[in-house]
């Protein structure tokens, strides 16, 4: 009888250890397949919380490529620097003449890119918040987003006004607009690339150690290419927030150097 129990007890012991093996791997998929769901079953996110939270994650995203890319999502006229499409703020393809301003208002320029960007990722957001929660009872209803973004001196803000209602067993809550703020120095980096991009179109060139001086916290880093393209790069040494950018300028044909 003794050593029946024991054997017993084993095949208890070992099946607990199989169901919960088990149950570890089911656990281990659902959270790398789908950490959103996760979070929101398990946690406490509101779908105000879920929307806005989406619509930074996405914002960060377009940031970071606009930052890399001279302003544009989809440059045209750019040079291919360590995988980056860098677009132009200031070019010529003539020899000795002085680069023609390709953005005259940059930041304004910045701004529309990332609405462009945005728009239709905010509206998958709404989607895909209708997806989760119509699953726990909410039901949603409204307007195209209307997307509108401020690049400012210490955040920049995304608004996006969309006349939204969330209703979940009758108790409705409304919001014309939602709100998300992002904090960076965008707003200082944009105004130094517009003074670079302006000494590069009047003079031919600019002088980086002289923004450094005037801006301590600033790194300004100029990559001279072999067609004579200048990939400029800025760094906010305390963030390490970067913006980058080429210009073309007073170019000197092969063999002739401008010394």
């Amino acid at each position: 009888m003794v050593i029946k129990k024991i054997r017993f007890n084993k095949r208890a012991q070992l099946s607990l250890f199989v169901i919960l093996g088990i149950l570890v791997i089911i656990i281990v998929i659902i959270f790398f397949t789908n950490k959103e769901s996760l979070k929101i079953w398990f946690g406490k996110e509101s779908p105000l919380e879920y929307i806005n939270r989406c619509t930074k994650d996405y914002a960060n995203e377009g940031l970071e490529m606009l930052k890399m890319q001279g302003g544009s999502i989809n440059p045209e006229n750019y040079y291919m620097y360590q995988n980056y499409k860098v677009g132009y703020v200031c070019y010529t393809s003539e020899i000795y003449k002085r680069c023609v301003m390709q953005k005259p208002f940059l930041k304004e320029d910045f701004e529309v890119e990332l609405k462009k960007f945005l728009t239709p990722r905010i509206e998958e957001c709404l989607k895909k918040s209708e997806e989760i929660y119509g699953k726990k009872g909410y039901s949603f209803s409204y307007k195209k987003p209307d997307v509108n973004v401020s690049i400012n001196f210490n955040n920049i803000l995304i608004k996006s006004n969309l006349d939204m209602v969330i209703d979940k067993d009758g108790k409705k809550e409304n919001y014309k607009d939602l709100n998300v703020n992002i904090d960076s120095g965008l707003y200082e980096l944009l105004m130094i690339e517009s003074s670079i991009a302006n000494w590069e179109a009047r003079y031919g060139d600019s002088e980086s150690m002289v923004y450094m001086y005037y801006y301590p916290n600033l790194k300004v880093e100029k990559k001279i290419q072999s067609d004579g393209t200048r990939i400029y790069i800025l760094t906010n040494r305390k963030t390490n927030e970067k913006l980058m950018f080429a210009s073309k300028s007073v170019v000197f044909p092969p063999g002739v150097t401008g010394s």
